[in-house]
């Protein structure tokens, strides 16, 4: 069987730093690339978006109170389809072993769910806008919990003049 990799990546500007590493792996490795990029939830526009759905379901506008909680759901899926076909477009010649995924929320919780689903990930690698801010990352609670191996890509270090 294809050994796998998970790239996981916050789904910022910077959502590609590190992948041109995870290529030369699955090229070395022979593996296919499954990219999980995660986004934050909007927590002052989600209690906005709440107290809007609760009115609409007040007066009995339950479509309408749906659509209000889906939509930020449905903006972060649209942002991450722009996202995968830029990578998918750019990295042509591996695009049949790119399979791209988005999550919302907490980083430990999207990548312990993301590998319930799916035993086969050999080796997770975490990109450099996740491992190289110890304040929304913390690799002990994840390393308590996974048992695959895990990879943190760092930045290259830049030269002092």
């Amino acid at each position: 069987m294809k050994e796998k990799l998970l790239f996981v990546t916050k789904g910022g500007d910077n959502f590609e730093e590190g992948f041109p590493y995870v290529i030369e792996l699955s090229r070395t490795m022979n593996a296919g690339i499954d990219v999980l990029m995660i986004f934050d939830r909007r927590m002052s526009s989600i209690y906005d978006d709440v107290m809007a759905a609760a009115a609409f379901a007040e007066a009995g506008e339950i479509k309408m109170a749906k659509e209000i909680l889906l939509e930020h759901e449905r903006e972060i899926k649209d942002i991450a389809a722009k996202k995968f076909g830029e990578l998918t477009e750019k990295y042509g010649e591996i695009s049949g072993d790119l399979f791209c995924h988005a999550a919302i929320g907490d980083i430990q919780h999207a990548i312990k769910d993301f590998l319930k689903d799916r035993p086969n990930i050999d080796m997770i690698l975490l990109s450099p806008t996740l491992s190289g801010n110890k304040k929304i990352f913390d690799i002990n609670k994840l390393l308590k919990n996974i048992t695959k191996p895990i990879v943190t890509i760092s930045r290259p270090l830049q030269a002092e003049a």
